[in-house]
């Protein structure tokens, strides 16, 4: 690779394709259109070498449209009209190239930064080829999403003079979606966006192809439209998410780089729906009839497939992610789908002995590629080793029997659901996490907790029915915030995001606190001691023997939270145990040292902050932030009108660029 496109790729490499889910409608239209684009158009001359054509025109699709080994000729995914378009009216004088890319965001053991990089890659590999080809030809780029990212980071190298051919050549960049969206030289086409791409925008800006790049963007699509100011934690959290480890800038983020490679999950090698078969053929390999010789690439082979599979289940169910609140809401989706069938999955994975058959397994693997590799390509089945392979691999069927009967069907469907499951939980509840930190009146709860048992031993039954009538108040947004989610698994996220309003630190102190705390059982407490006060109150003087035995037990889990400290999280609660993804940055000792009553004041000013409140608001509306198995947030492209004339998106940039074809002709 090319020195300067080396230290390209390794500067721009920015953030997730979450897919948000948001609202659309009520777009207010701008009046800009292609007319009011300051254009200097590079002229064509006759492309006269072999094969070569007068344009190249460069589209990159977005996450999960394409995949590496995918025909580039062939138009894919949401830019597919824009091609077929121009190969409409121009024919040959016109190439198409889809970029073919991993265009994966954190399933196939790439980050979305990584997934990025081979995107850009694969667009300067083509256009330098191309370029040294056909000196004359000219390009046009565009990228929808994950590839107007990487498009953008071309454009941008190349209008600063760093890219795979000089800004003379470019005709025109046009951007949908892009998380780098408010890059100095940009035009933005349609509605007016407030805020800037969730990736920031690229500090060298357009440079030389500034008048010649047209974004467009819906504002309500947190891809390209976010206000990181008002929305701290979210901002910083798609920033974190952005990074490669490996990256030039990973020290800007600390852990953040390592926290993007541990939601990351590898089921590239999994077939979820052969788990069974994978089993009963590592048996046949292992026990073959009197007089044969056990095949031992064949058993290696057979072992290393079933690793490939077990290996991610059980680092998701290893991690945070998979907690009741994920799983409950998996569940509740209609039968048929495959968040359901995910649901099912983890379920029967929960019910089979996970570890106990990937430790199995692994133990097979690495012994008969040893033997394999030491040239023992065959043994007899009476042989020592062959035996203490078999004992091994007598335990797998019991092990994964929940798993392995579970309908083919089902299991097939739940591989795009759980591949993305941990960045979908993380978003989904960090963002509801921090917010339901700033809900709470801490200080309150606190004294309430001290008072009531006070009030149960005095037997001031009215007084303990007013404090625990407080109380049930209280507690209910604690309650609904901690509903099933992980709270360490939490913390630990929380703690690596470099927010610079500490929304993030200080909640991953409480949610650390809170995490060695049964809210339930203060929360059920409270309201029978309500109960029971208030049925002594209307006349059932019998009811207060049930009074004492519950405020003792009160008392004994209110110690907890009164008391509780932060203490650092367990490194592994990311969900990985390799040295390169573990998380690097932990709570630090001053935060450590806090209790939850020495916090009130910070979170009484935090959430009072119009972070908080814009933090909120972004919540409340009901954003939900991370479905990476759909791109439901920022599909409306071909349907968002971006001028006067009613002209959507997708149908702007085909004429744009048939205009700039024009005019270079």
């Amino acid at each position: 690779m090319p020195t300067a496109r080396a230290s390209f790729s390794s500067e721009h490499r920015k953030w997730t394709d979450l897919s948000l889910r948001a609202l659309v409608g009520g777009l207010v239209i701008s009046t800009l259109g292609a007319g009011t684009l300051a254009l200097t158009t590079p002229s064509i001359a006759s492309a006269a070498a072999s094969g070569c054509t007068d344009v190249l025109a460069t589209m990159t699709p977005g996450t999960w449209e394409t995949k590496s080994d995918a025909d580039p000729s062939v138009p894919v995914g949401m830019l597919s009209t824009v091609g077929n378009s121009l190969k409409a009216k121009y024919g040959d004088k016109v190439e198409l190239f889809y970029t073919n890319y991993a265009a994966s965001a954190f399933d196939q053991g790439k980050t979305y930064g990584d997934s990025k990089a081979t995107a850009i890659d694969a667009i300067s590999d083509k256009v330098s080829a191309v370029a040294a080809q056909c000196p004359q030809t000219k390009f046009i780029f565009s990228g929808y999403s994950q590839g107007a990212d990487a498009t953008g980071d071309i454009a941008s190298a190349i209008g600063n003079g760093k890219g795979p051919i000089s800004a003379d050549k470019v005709l025109a960049v046009g951007l949908l979606a892009d998380p780098g969206q408010g890059t100095d030289g940009e035009s933005v086409v349609g509605p007016p966006v407030a805020g800037t791409g969730i990736a920031d925008p690229r500090p060298q800006g357009m440079g030389a192809l500034k008048g010649r790049v047209a974004t467009i963007c819906d504002p309500k699509d947190l891809y390209c439209s976010i206000n990181k100011g008002q929305n701290s934690v979210m901002g910083a959290l798609g920033t974190v998410l952005s990074k490669s480890p490996g990256a030039s800038d990973s020290t800007v983020v600390g852990g953040g780089s390592r926290l993007a490679t541990a939601l990351t999950s590898d089921f590239s090698q999994a077939d979820l729906s052969g788990i069974g078969a994978d089993v009963a053929n590592l048996g046949t390999a292992l026990n073959v009839p009197a007089g044969q010789s056990v095949n031992i690439p064949a058993v290696a082979e057979s072992a290393t497939s079933l690793l490939g599979t077990l290996s991610p289940l059980a680092d998701l169910l290893g991690s945070g992610a998979a907690n009741p609140a994920s799983t409950s809401q998996l569940s509740s989706a209609p039968a048929g789908t495959p968040e359901n069938a995910a649901s099912q999955v983890l379920a029967n994975a929960n019910g089979s002995d996970l570890s106990g058959a990937l430790s199995a397994v692994t133990k097979i693997a690495d012994t008969a590629t040893q033997l394999a590799g030491s040239g023992k390509t065959s043994l007899a089945p009476t042989s020592p080793e062959i035996g203490a392979l078999s004992t091994t691999a007598a335990t797998l069927g019991t092990q994964v029997a929940p798993l392995a009967t579970t309908p083919t069907d089902v299991l097939g469907q739940a591989s795009s659901v759980l591949s993305v499951l941990k960045p979908q939980v993380v978003v989904n509840q960090v963002l509801n996490v921090a917010t339901g930190v700033t809900s709470i009146n801490y200080q309150a709860i606190l004294n309430d907790l001290t008072m009531l048992p006070q009030k149960i031993a005095a037997l001031d039954v009215a007084g303990a029915h007013l404090i625990a009538g407080d109380l049930n108040n209280q507690f209910a947004p604690l309650v609904k915030m901690a509903a099933g989610v992980d709270l360490k698994w939490i913390s630990q996220i929380l703690s690596v995001i470099p927010d610079p309003s500490g929304s993030a630190q200080i909640a991953a102190v409480v949610c650390n606190i809170l995490s060695g705390v049964d809210i339930v059982r203060i929360a059920n407490n409270v309201g029978q001691i309500q109960e029971i006060a208030w049925a002594v109150l209307e006349g059932n003087p019998a009811a207060l023997a049930g009074l004492l035995p519950i405020g003792l037990d009160l008392a004994s889990a209110a110690t907890g939270m009164l008391t509780g400290k932060a203490t650092k999280t367990d490194a592994s609660l990311l969900g990985k145990t390799s040295a390169a993804s573990v998380s690097a940055t932990q709570i630090t000792g001053q935060a450590q040292n806090m209790d939850l009553s020495g916090l009130t004041s910070s979170l009484t000013t935090m959430a009072g902050s119009q972070s908080a409140e814009d933090l909120a608001t972004l919540v409340g509306q009901g954003l939900e932030a991370a479905s990476f198995y759909t791109s439901g947030a920022h599909t409306n492209y071909g349907e968002l009108t971006v001028d006067n004339s009613g002209r959507s998106a997708l149908q702007w940039l085909s004429d744009w660029f048939g205009i700039q074809i024009q005019r270079a002709a």
